[in-house]
């Protein structure tokens, strides 16, 4: 008989991974967020040719590189989660500072696109797609820094995994909440830096 992986109950049950607390919290963020995503399409419609125009002032290296980034800072967070349910500290210690740093890359990044931006004279009032732009973005930063806490706490306490369940859940629902970071941004970058850019 093959043998079942993933989280599994005290009465050896599958069950999925994290908590509904935090299953709920992620889906209402998200319910949210799409809202956000269609009222910009909706004004993109009415605005086409001024959202077009501002959207070619947008640097799509800068989107790209933080798609890399965030996808493989999540690909640390699923190693450090198989690590530390295998009592593995020193490992899950190693993948999540990666993904801390990761964030980090990310963050700089985010900070030296909104430098350039300030210096060619582009603030989220300069017109409407530049205010969807930094409001979008700039929440989302807010959610990678909310994420890179949780990293890092899990991080200085991964000896935890070697002893408590619950760090592993704690873990578990940290690894739901950064990947779900990573998902949003998957459809910030297309939505702002290139659909309808050329």
């Amino acid at each position: 008989m093959q043998k079942k992986s993933g989280p599994v109950a005290a009465s050896g049950a599958l069950r999925h991974p994290g908590t509904d607390g935090l299953w709920t919290f992620v889906f209402i963020d998200m319910v949210i967020f799409l809202l956000i995503f269609f009222t910009f399409m909706g004004e993109r419609l009415h605005h086409f040719a001024l959202y077009t125009e501002s959207q070619h002032q947008l640097n799509e290296i800068f989107g790209l590189a933080n798609t890399i980034i965030l996808l493989t800072s999540s690909w640390a967070v699923v190693e450090a989660l198989h690590a530390a349910r295998r009592k593995l500290p020193s490992k899950v210690s190693f993948y999540l500072g990666l993904a801390v740093i990761l964030g980090g890359v990310f963050s700089i990044n985010k900070l030296i696109e909104y430098s350039l931006k300030f210096d060619a004279g582009i603030t989220p009032v300069t017109n409407p797609f530049f205010s969807f732009y930094f409001f979008i973005t700039i929440v989302h930063f807010l959610h990678v820094l909310a994420g890179m806490i949780f990293l890092f706490a899990f991080r200085k306490d991964a000896n935890a995994c070697t002893s408590s369940d619950k760090y592993v859940i704690g873990l578990e629902n940290v690894g739901l909440f950064w990947h779900y970071v990573d998902v949003l941004w998957i459809f910030i970058f297309p939505l702002l830096y290139l659909v309808g850019s050329k």
